[in-house]
């Protein structure tokens, strides 16, 4: 389409934009001022909201200063004079993808985030540099998603690395003040934490309006954990570890989940990518996604990936029974109306940003999901969990009038085909539109940058 294009990002302002997004530029630009303030109006689009399983047809949605402000019939909205015009006539606008279970191990993987829609991001092992980062894209210093972050780790042991040591009860009392003043979202506990550092974490972090997030003790288990209604468990194959490896018990720890209020991000994707890198290890760094991850990244690969273990026959077998165990219980938890979101480990050994995030949903889809219920994992879930946890002035996730402006234009109905979601012709977060081709643009700046190195 013609019209469909990005506005005041050319010229200049491509090229701050560019700056903004590659390494090495972060702060050698000014923040993108004034972006948001023109009225954008996409305009004859049938609107796919994410409240319910329903698409509007002939719709024309209005944008301003970072916010949905009309949605309508197209001809009972009135377009302003000012607004750039988006021809969307047979295509389909819905929120913004959000991925509630990822490692940004460089900037610049905010991009490729962008590229595939994603535009909201949870960060599970958090850092003060993801707390400033967190900042600078709220105030628009940075562009990219809207970024969550977790504390860092949580664990029993010695301290090592940026890992916290939780080994005693007063150590624990002071670990979740020390989170809580740092400014992290919520609390990431971690493999070998006791049962009874275990409570005084839950108890003091309940204390402190921190949810708790992350993985199951192994010596605390899975029914203790949703007993004690820890907020998220952030992968399904932590029933799976916690000697809950019987398919019989699936029904009941899907029960008790809901009853503990707990959410899960089954993270498919993790055990699939392993399995790969087990089989084909060449063949993940072949992938034309490699060139957009920095040389750091691709190093750490190297060293990090499944075929590194000691045990790496012994892994490769329990992964091999894991993947139908987490598949089966995904499915019972969503029968049995438990919270689900979207999450892909991503950027961990063979885990690509973004495009992990719609391979998800693929796998969500294949173990049973509706299109519509995958894509909720990552939109209207992914919102709701925010409002209950950490923001209830969290504004994103569907399309409506007042929702910050994280919005997909696509060639198709992704209800019908979960994969139209990764097919995006523009991408807009927080009112600023890119089209495809611009991302793809800086895309390829990014990637000749690391060629360079």
């Amino acid at each position: 389409m013609k019209t469909l294009r990005a506005w005041a990002l050319l010229g200049a302002g491509l090229l701050s934009l560019a700056g903004a997004l590659l390494p090495g530029c972060a702060h050698e630009v000014q923040p993108l001022t004034g972006v948001s303030e023109r009225a954008v109006a996409f305009v004859g689009v049938n609107v796919v909201p994410m409240d319910s399983e329903r698409v509007l047809a002939d719709h024309t949605v209005i944008v301003r200063n970072g916010l949905i402000t009309s949605v309508g019939p197209s001809a009972e909205i009135t377009v302003p004079p000012d607004a750039e015009r988006i021809d969307a006539r047979g295509r389909y606008l819905m929120p913004g993808l959000a991925d509630f279970h990822v490692h940004l191990h460089s900037d610049e993987q905010l991009l490729s985030y962008l590229a595939h829609g994603v535009t909201t991001l949870f960060e599970l092992d958090g850092s003060p540099h993801h707390v400033q980062l967190r900042q600078e894209l709220a105030a628009g210093q940075r562009f990219g998603p809207t970024l969550y972050t977790s504390s860092p780790l949580l664990d029993g042991g010695p301290p090592g690395g940026k890992v916290v040591s939780v080994t005693t009860p007063e150590q624990a009392r002071i670990a979740v003040v020390r989170q809580k003043l740092a400014g992290y979202d919520a609390l990431k506990v971690y493999d070998n934490i006791t049962p009874e550092v275990y409570a005084i974490l839950v108890a003091m972090a309940r204390q402190q309006h921190l949810p708790v997030v992350g993985h199951v003790p192994r010596t605390v288990g899975v029914e203790s954990v949703l007993r004690s209604h820890q907020a998220l468990i952030s992968h399904g194959e932590e029933y799976f570890l916690s000697a809950s490896r019987d398919e019989s018990r699936i029904a009941a720890l899907a029960r008790a989940t809901k009853e503990g209020g707990t959410s899960v991000v089954p993270d498919l994707v993790h055990i699939h990518a392993a399995l790969r890198m087990l089989k084909d290890l060449e063949g993940v760094f072949a992938d034309p996604e490699a060139r957009y991850l920095s040389p750091e990244v691709l190093r750490n690969w190297r060293y990090s990936n499944p075929t590194r273990r000691v045990d790496v026959a012994e892994f490769a077998e329990r992964e091999r029974a894991a993947y139908p165990f987490v598949q089966h219980l995904t499915l019972a938890l969503q029968k049995e109306g438990v919270r689900l979101l979207l999450g892909t480990n991503a950027s961990d050994a063979g885990l690509f940003p973004g495009r992990s995030t719609h391979l998800e949903l693929s796998e969500l889809v294949e173990v049973g999901l509706t299109p519509y219920e995958a894509l909720s994992t990552g939109t209207r879930n992914a919102v709701g969990f925010i409002k209950e946890h950490v923001d209830p002035t969290a504004r994103f996730g569907t399309v409506a009038v007042g929702q910050r402006a994280d919005l997909l234009l696509l060639p198709g109905n992704p209800l019908e085909d979960v994969g139209q979601a990764d097919r995006a012709l523009g991408v807009m977060v927080r009112g600023q539109w890119l089209t495809r081709e611009q991302l793809q643009k800086l895309r390829e700046k990014s990637a000749s940058a690391f060629a360079q190195r």
